[in-house]
């Protein structure tokens, strides 16, 4: 559902519930499973309040109606998610609401700002995040992680959740040094009456995902881990270990052997059939050749401190990595020490908004948010 097909101008209300209304402030493109994610800001009978994310999908009808089921039942789905979730890190879900022709998700407005948009303007300044601040975004994450992995039901039995979309994009900070995770639209649990994808790809941005997930194996937990070493190996060094600009040679591939060759060929395909964009089978070359040598290359420049997490999060084996999001976070606080935390990490993006201040217009980011007023 795009807001444009539905001609929707700004300040329009979408929907009222309790009292409140949800005014449309600004389409902010495509979020998971086709599903339109919108800015909009609440209304009361004594004026505008604050801001929350929709996500929305039509209501299903013609060629459209199947696709438009599914994308409901994945909202409904996120929605009960919620219920099982509860940590200040983890963005929160208000609820479903059926309006005049769509479906709507209300979802927590995070007063942050995505790393993404950090990455960009600290990259503005020639240079990248400190590896004490990586070692703390991971630590946070982590702990995050942990929380979610560990879920159970009313009964005590586990979720199995798997976020399956860990990226810049995900990770909000705000100018405090508060980290928060948003999105577990398209995590995998156990939850009764989920919705079960009929094609394996790899789900999220394909450039952050695990080799198993890109290879078509199952994800778990560790698959999220790999996720974040990914986003801390770029926040550390602009570099991401599955981008191959000039593709993986030939004779590189010729190391694998036949078995692992067809595994190859069978996950492009795959991936051909799911939609991917071409650059995906890159990333599957590279995700079932890439070396330790490619690893030490990628972090030689590293203090040993975040190096040596950092390649245990990006061993290709699972059973080579760390096992539970509860060792990253404990590994990552022994390494980073006691002088190293929100204060310090707000310090550091203080420096990262004045050295980038003109940015900040052009990426949304509003001057009083900033850690001038933090």
């Amino acid at each position: 559902m795009q807001a444009t097909e539905f001609h929707i101008p700004t300040g329009a209300i979408l929907f009222s519930e309790g009292g409140v209304s949800y005014e449309f402030r600004k389409h902010l493109g495509e979020a998971n499973h086709g599903l339109s994610l919108f800015l909009a800001r609440k209304r009361t009978a004594e004026g505008p309040g604050g801001r929350v994310l929709l996500k929305a999908v039509g209501l299903p009808s013609g060629r459209a109606g199947a696709r438009a089921f599914k994308a409901r039942s994945k909202l409904a789905e996120e929605v009960a998610l919620s219920a099982a979730l509860d940590h200040p890190g983890i963005l929160r879900v208000f609820g479903m609401h059926k309006g005049e022709g769509a479906w709507y998700v209300i979802t927590e407005h995070p007063e942050a700002n995505p790393l993404a948009d950090l990455l960009t303007l600290v990259m503005e300044g020639d240079g990248y995040f400190s590896p004490s601040f990586v070692l703390y975004v991971g630590a946070q994450v982590a702990d995050i992680l942990h929380h979610a992995h560990t879920r159970t039901d009313t009964s005590g039995h586990p979720l199995g959740i798997v976020h399956r979309a860990i990226n810049p994009a995900t990770i909000f900070m705000d100018w405090r040094g508060g980290v928060k995770l948003a999105d577990f639209g398209l995590a995998l649990s156990t939850l009764p009456g989920r919705v079960v994808s009929t094609v394996r790809r790899p789900q999220g941005d394909a450039y952050y995902s695990s080799p198993e997930m890109l290879m078509g194996f199952k994800p778990d937990a560790r698959s999220d881990l790999f996720s974040l070493g990914l986003v801390m190996l770029e926040i550390a060094t602009g570099k991401n270990l599955l981008y191959a600009p000039d593709g993986v040679p030939e004779k590189v591939k010729a190391t694998l052997s036949r078995s692992k060759r067809a595994r190859v060929e069978r996950a492009i395909r795959r991936a051909e059939k799911a939609g991917c964009s071409d650059e995906v089978e890159g990333m599957i070359w590279r995700a079932a050749t890439y070396t330790p040598e490619d690893l030490d290359a990628l972090t030689q420049n590293l203090p040993q401190a975040l190096k040596v997490p950092l390649c245990k999060l990006l061993a290709r084996s699972r059973s080579e990595r760390f096992q539970t999001a509860e060792e990253v976070a404990n590994a990552l606080r022994g390494w980073l020490g006691s002088s190293f935390g929100a204060r310090q990490a707000a310090d550091e993006l203080v420096k990262v908004a004045e050295e980038g201040a003109d940015r900040l217009t052009e990426l949304d980011v509003p001057r009083s948010k900033t850690a001038r007023s933090a």
